[in-house]
């Protein structure tokens, strides 16, 4: 594989753009059930059809097993009609290795998580798995090709103490930053893989947009998922596509970890592979329930854009009525805003403004007041190599900053 000064030199923008439609195509093809198309450098006119250069193949090589990790579809692809059979030798096999590697933690993840659910469900919680998880094992035909870090449970009926002491006796323990309604856990499997679990005490981590969303009846809906647990249920299907355009929207906010690097690309084909499987099994039903609920939470906007990024990305099909009924909704300014780039003292008054409780709003206060480490690297990607000290310092003078100019 060359080296990552090798891959760099082919990233330009167009040729990303022309990277991701091969991979988009290939996607496309695999839903088709029919063979990925042809490696782009077998032929010239392959090579044409995606205006790559012939200079440098082996640099490509390297930049197509990095944006199909970067895009999660590695496994779908090494399972799809063909097989990647006339994929040159290194990519192919750095996709079969990293798959063999995903299984595994799958088979290990899906032991942790049974466990956790099964607890937590006996002791008179009830536990709602949503986002990749809920579609791993729900829409996806081999969980493990729903690739994750994670897993999302909302977790409700017991007292937060509760769970953690039920958490803790079972072999799980906290990671640093704990928000107001949202806690990281984990636990390593007998194989040796870490396990990370995120816990919601509401549906959205943040107060103000979990308001709009339980408003529109989210997480308030149920599927049973029997291939994770006997009592293992998760988010309603016209749910969690809601569920997956907020954290598609979340993400170019505030990002994610690839790896060493912070990213904060939102056109992962991996969400337009989600949101196809989703809305294969929807019914005339599900289509309007979708559009009651896009109406009522106020997410149309964000809906919108995701299943637009389906559309052109692998050409999921959308009813014509659906697309016509999302552009006669608007978004919800909260929302919105929240998903934006709302300035922190407004996004913590709209939390607290949303908060049921006075320990709610506690929370949120000093979640607000004294952010964690992990927090502090969140909001300042940029700088994640400061002290905590520096990043506590230069949070507070941007706040007078923006309170002296108004911005807040």
């Amino acid at each position: 594989m060359q080296s990552r000064e090798a891959t760099q030199r082919l990233v330009s923008d167009d040729t990303l753009v022309a990277v991701d439609r091969f991979l988009g195509d290939c996607i496309r093809q695999t839903l088709r059930g029919e063979p990925i198309p042809e490696w782009p450098f077998g032929s010239d006119k392959a090579r044409l059809a995606y205006g790559f250069s012939p200079t440098d193949e082996a640099a490509f090589e390297a930049l197509v097993a990095a944006r199909t990790d970067f895009h999660g579809i590695g496994l779908t692809l090494v399972a799809s009609p063909g097989k990647l059979a006339d994929w040159p030798a290194v990519p192919a096999e750095a996709l079969r290795a990293a798959s063999r590697n995903q299984s595994f933690w799958e088979l290990g993840h899906r032991d942790v998580a049974a466990r956790l659910i099964d607890t937590l469900t006996a002791a008179g919680a009830e536990v709602l798995v949503t986002k990749g998880t809920a579609l791993a094992y729900s829409v996806y035909k081999t969980p493990a090709e729903r690739r994750r870090g994670d897993s999302d449970l909302l977790v409700r009926g017991l007292p937060r103490s509760t769970v953690r002491k039920l958490m803790k006796a079972n072999g799980f323990r906290p990671v640093a930053d704990a928000r107001p309604f949202q806690e990281t856990w984990c636990a390593t499997c007998p194989m040796g893989f870490l396990h990370m679990f995120d816990i919601h005490w509401r549906i959205n981590a943040s107060a103000a947009v979990a308001e709009r969303l339980e408003r529109g009846g989210i997480g308030s809906r149920s599927i049973a998922l029997p291939r994770l647990a006997q009592s293992a249920r998760g988010i309603a299907p016209t749910d969690n596509l809601i569920l997956i355009a907020v954290n598609r929207a979340l993400h170019r906010k505030y990002g994610y970890q690839a790896g060493e690097d912070k990213a904060f690309d939102q056109e992962r084909l991996i969400w337009a592979l989600d949101v196809s499987l989703l809305t294969r099994g929807f019914t005339e039903a599900d289509w309007t329930q979708l559009l009651a609920t896009v109406g009522e939470s106020g997410t149309a906007p964000l809906v919108r854009a995701l299943l637009d990024f389906g559309r052109s990305a692998i050409g999921m099909a959308i009813p014509d009525e659906v697309t016509e009924g999302l552009a006669q909704l608007e978004g919800d300014p909260v929302v919105l805003a929240c998903t934006a780039d709302v300035p922190g003292f407004s996004r913590t008054r709209l939390d607290l403004a949303a908060s049921d409780t006075l320990a709610d709003k506690l929370r949120v206060i000093g979640y607000a007041l004294v952010p964690n480490a992990d927090a502090l690297h969140e909001r300042y990607p940029h700088l994640s190599h400061w002290p905590t000290a520096l990043l506590h310092a230069r949070r507070i003078s941007g706040a007078v900053s923006g309170l002296l100019l108004g911005r807040s």
